[in-house]
């Protein structure tokens, strides 16, 4: 048998480079240049002078980390997390808000321009509109991840840039409700005979009260169930089990938040908008964008349970909601009745997939004057040719997806409309997304 020499390939010393950053990208990385070719910085902010050493060496760009700071930007900050360091869930605490808030407005602007040809400067001067609240304590939902190693049950996120489990105490993002509940949370579950069993955990904090949902692939024990309904018996929660179906073991079985004076239930399992200031916030930004007067006929796409189509339902004259899951249509049919003390429109509920066209004839029919649409990340490509018939004079569109909003709004404006308010809502502060809303106002109406 001959046996081949093969020379080791030469391993390629890190390319070590000393620059200044200039701006922030709505990643949070910063953003220099060398010998023409852009440079995005992980943790380096605007006006720093940094030592870095490329990670990846593409033809028009780079990426890089820092080995050396040889000054700090006003900008930066002291992350309030312990774990910041190693969780992979709020990667921008060292940045101050205001700069994260501007970062990302900058970078949708930017992109709405460049994909739908609209100048946007006269709005940005005009109207800079960064829809804020608290950079802490806000978020009222969260899934915990449950894992074991070397017998030892460990509880939180994902740790950066790896599938490990780190094991979270407290988390500053958390409302204080569901934070202040992590260590005990931690301190049953360890005590439960059959940890192999548990999955994940949700964490739910609303007007009605805490909720908490245990996922788990095999049944509980009797004696497990019971020392988790005494811990949610003390600590006056909401308790289910979730297996093949969800079951409700202990507490409240009504679970609702209020919004404009409106209480709207939801099931445990339901979405709900995580961060409630937010939200609150921007029902009311849209409705005023909305100018909603008593004789509008309004559709909201992607309605799920209500949370905008009753807050628009207590001005207007009619509200037709369409929700592709039959579930949430029903709840926000149940929310109208609940309500129908606070409502003055004629409202109407339907199911309707708006990723099929051949389930449009259940809506597209009627008439409507303005119409608001909240899609998930995929956007609403396929509902806006129907859009485009109805002929609605205003348009108000929540993202949470600069990419697929600004290609859904290239086909408003092809069509004769224009962007004329853009907002950036700081729902995720300390995170990269991005959610934001556009008004699409028809021209001549």
């Amino acid at each position: 048998m001959v046996n081949f020499y093969t020379p080791a390939k030469k391993k390629l010393s890190p390319k070590k480079l000393t620059v200044t950053v200039s701006s922030l990208d709505a990643f949070g990385q910063g953003i220099a240049s060398h010998k023409g070719k852009t440079i995005f910085i992980k943790s380096a902010l605007p006006d720093e002078t940094v030592d870095i050493v490329l990670t990846e060496d593409k033809k028009n760009y780079a990426k890089a980390k820092v080995i050396k700071y040889h000054n700090q930007s006003a900008t930066r900050i002291k992350p309030q997390c312990k774990y910041y360091q190693k969780c992979g869930g709020c990667e921008l605490q060292h940045i101050a808000p205001h700069l994260q808030q501007q970062s990302k407005y900058e970078a949708l602007i930017n992109l709405l321009q460049k994909e739908t040809g609209q100048p946007l400067t006269d709005i940005v001067k005009s109207s800079l509109q960064i829809i804020t609240d608290q950079p802490y304590h806000y978020r009222r939902r969260a899934r915990l991840a449950i894992n074991i190693v070397k017998g030892e049950l460990l509880i939180g996120f994902r740790q950066l840039e790896s599938n490990q489990i780190i094991n979270i105490e407290q988390c500053p993002v958390l409302v204080n409700e569901l934070n202040s509940l992590l260590l005990p949370l931690q301190n049953i579950l360890r005590q439960i005979k059959q940890k192999k069993a548990l999955g994940h955990i949700e964490l739910i904090s609303v007007d009605s009260g805490i909720i908490l949902v245990l996922r788990h692939t095999t049944s509980l024990s009797e004696v497990d169930t019971r020392l988790l309904k005494e811990f949610a018996e003390d600590n006056r929660i909401s308790l289910y089990f979730h297996g093949k179906e969800l079951i409700h073991i202990y507490g409240k079985s009504e679970h609702y938040y209020l919004i404009n004076n409106l209480k709207l239930t939801f099931s445990p399992l339901d979405f709900i908008q995580v961060n409630s200031k937010i939200n609150q916030k921007m029902i009311v930004e849209a409705l005023k964008w909305l100018d909603l007067q008593s004789t509008d006929k309004v559709l909201d796409l992607f309605c799920g349970m209500g949370n905008f189509s009753l807050p628009m339902a207590t001005i207007c004259q009619s509200v037709t909601g369409i929700e592709g899951i039959n579930e949430l249509v029903e709840k926000a049919k149940f929310n109208a009745i609940l309500n129908s003390n606070e409502i003055r429109a004629e409202t109407h509920f339907l199911t309707s997939n708006l990723e099929d066209n051949q389930q449009f004839s259940t809506w597209n029919q009627l008439k409507f004057n303005k119409i608001l649409l909240d899609p998930a990340r995929a956007g609403a490509f396929n509902v806006t040719t129907e859009i485009l018939k109805i002929e609605p004079s205003k348009i108000v569109y929540i993202s949470c997806n600069p990419a697929t909003l600004a290609r859904d709004s290239k086909q408003f404006l092809d069509a004769g409309y224009q962007i004329t308010q853009v907002a950036i809502l700081d729902m995720f502060p300390q995170t990269k997304h991005i959610e934001s809303m556009l008004l699409l106002t028809k021209l001549g109406s």
